[in-house]
């Protein structure tokens, strides 16, 4: 139980109606979570204002509001605080609620437009050998036993404080996070103090949100501004973007990449289907690697982790066994079949990624064929799908153009502005909206030695529609339809 005034940072009061020393016993922005006595934070969203649901809140035993808003009339009973930014008084008052527990345990956040998802997944791997480890991302927020699902790559803040006190109080030292450029626009990581950030890649994406590939850059950026002098970032110099980030840092680095510059580079590599054997030069000498991932851009990711292991002091011993013992991550760059063809499954859904993709299953391929079954999102960047269209028809020999969480647009729409960027002159490809029968297609395309691409959802188990969200697994499917059942 806490004092609501002393979870808030004066500067932030607008006004408080109320008892400002009433304690409160939880914070939620959720008003159907809310408890009794707890404080609801009404935050003003992008379709709906919090405000809309205060009633709620009180009726569920809300004895408390944060909100931008003045309090309605029928509501002067109950202490209200206003305050100039919702979201940032969310991020202060669950660090203080929770005792601020990112200032005892290693908080490590990754981000960029790519990688963030296998790098947080090699890095906490390799950390749990040598201490216990939290990871939150993408595929969910875990620590020993539990799991819990996210509907956000980074959740929102309470949610996240919450997370890591209670896997401190499970005796975890270390937490490594994706931290999106969203949730850094939007302070949902404000009052988290990392003692690493990790650089991975950028590219465009996210426009929708961000608007300007400058403005995601900045969001990108403010991770790396808000390190401590004593802090450390982990840098792909071999990015474009790396030593823009470079210049603005006041912590100590160290880079990785294939430049010669590079702290934590290859000094000879080999790439096959079944993974990845390099020799790593290293602040602490040469380490020789092997890894089940595969691909050029899995290296990267191997680097960024290597370089960040070595900086929290874990022993290249360590890390030389939690690589090679390290299994595949789920949804990304995933072999769901192998037999007189293969097929993979993989989160790519910017051009970038769809890039790196189909160019390392090029290189492993050897004389087979690349048939790709691919979308983009809606309600979501379509400054990406022509660039998608032109990169899928440089890259693979045969495409099914169709829906990838089409939302509230119509799927015809979001897949003639992929087709947009289709080179004229290439027409092998067809437009078959519904996923299920566009991958069966593309199986049924298939010859002996092809790989048949399935980008886009990787480990997701739904596909998002107009009428609503349905359950939907490419795994799922193939398995289904090559005879070897539900996954």
């Amino acid at each position: 139980m806490k004092p609501i005034k002393r979870l808030l940072n004066e500067s932030e009061i607008v006004a408080i109606l109320g008892d400002p020393e009433l304690t409160v016993e939880g914070l939620e922005f959720n008003s159907q979570r809310i408890q009794k006595g707890w404080c609801f934070v009404a935050i003003k969203g992008f379709r709906r204002d919090g405000i809309e649901f205060v009633r709620e809140a009180v009726a569920n035993g809300a004895n408390s509001v944060i909100s931008i808003h003045p309090p309605p009339a029928d509501l002067r009973d109950i202490t209200w605080i206003q305050v100039k930014n919702d979201r940032r008084a969310l991020s202060q008052m669950a660090s203080l609620f929770y005792d601020n527990p990112s200032r005892r345990m290693k908080v490590i956040g990754v981000t960029g437009t790519n990688g963030k998802t296998t790098t947080v997944s090699l890095i906490s791997s390799i950390l749990n050998r040598e201490a216990k480890t939290a990871s939150i991302g993408t595929l969910g927020m875990d620590f020993a036993e539990r799991h819990l699902k996210v509907l956000l790559t980074t959740p929102e803040a309470v949610e996240l404080f919450r997370f890591m006190a209670e896997s401190e109080q499970e005796g975890c030292r270390n937490l490594v996070m994706e931290v999106s450029s969203a949730s850094l626009s939007m302070f949902r990581v404000e009052d988290i103090e990392f003692s690493q950030g990790v650089f991975t890649s950028f590219s465009g994406d996210h426009l929708d949100f961000h608007q300007t590939m400058e403005n995601y850059f900045e969001a990108k950026l403010s991770l790396f501004r808000k390190l401590a002098v004593n802090s450390w970032a982990v840098i792909n110099i071999d990015d474009a973007s790396g030593p823009a980030i470079v210049r603005e840092l006041n912590c100590k680095y160290v880079s990785y990449g294939f430049s010669p510059t590079a702290d934590v580079r290859p000094l000879k590599f080999d790439f096959s289907l079944y993974g990845i054997k390099a020799q790593l030069q290293t602040p602490r000498g040469k380490i020789d690697i092997e890894s089940p991932l595969v691909g050029r851009f899995n290296l990267f990711n191997i680097m960024a982790t290597v370089a960040s292991s070595l900086v929290n002091g874990v022993s290249p011993a360590n890390i030389v066994a939690g690589l090679k013992d390290f299994r595949q991550v789920r949804g990304r760059m995933e072999i769901v079949h192998s037999g007189d063809f293969h097929v993979i499954v993989d989160f790519a859904h910017t051009d970038d990624a769809l890039a790196n993709l189909l160019g390392t299953i090029r290189n492993l391929a050897g004389r087979g064929r690349m048939i790709l079954v691919f979308g983009a999102g809606g309600d979501r960047d379509k400054s990406k799908r022509p660039r998608m269209g032109r990169v899928a028809a440089t890259g693979a020999d045969y495409l099914f153009l169709t829906s990838d969480n089409p939302r509230g647009e119509a799927p015809e729409t979001i897949l003639e502005e992929i087709r947009s960027g289709i080179p004229a002159g290439f027409d092998a490809f067809e437009i078959e909206a519904d996923r299920e029968r566009a991958i069966g297609k593309a199986l049924h395309r298939a010859r002996s030695g092809d790989f048949v691409v399935l980008a886009g959802k990787g480990h997701e188990d739904y596909q998002i529609l107009k009428s609503g969200t349905i359950r939907f697994s490419d795994a799922e499917v193939v398995r289904k339809l090559l005879g070897g059942g539900n996954a």
